[in-house]
């Protein structure tokens, strides 16, 4: 089985301390668990991301946009070669737009 190496950019890092500090408003001990989840989620694009259906957001660009669900989010991200990009962390409910 081919292995990716998985990189979660700073955007990515910024994008889920947000959500972090949104859920500890409610319960330090979910956020916690969230992102251990969420972490733990992103980590298993290092086998098959291929497996993960095409965003609505790859329409907007000229490359393969992938996503993989985790709960009320979207894990957006792109394949290259041995590499898995995480792209994006965005809530289910957020408009399809063009990725910055």
């Amino acid at each position: 089985m081919r292995v990716f190496k998985v990189h979660i950019s700073p955007t990515v890092e910024d994008e889920i301390e947000h959500y972090i500090h949104e859920i500890a408003k409610n319960s330090i001990n979910n956020a916690l668990k969230w992102y251990g989840d969420i972490m733990d989620k992103i980590s298993t694009l290092n086998k098959s991301p291929a497996r993960c259906p095409y965003a609505d957001e790859m329409v907007f660009h000229d490359y393969e946009i992938r996503n993989l669900i985790f709960g009320n989010y979207r894990i957006l991200f792109y394949i290259k070669g041995k590499t898995v990009q995480v792209l994006h962390v965005k809530h289910g409910k957020m408009k399809h737009r063009p990725l910055v």
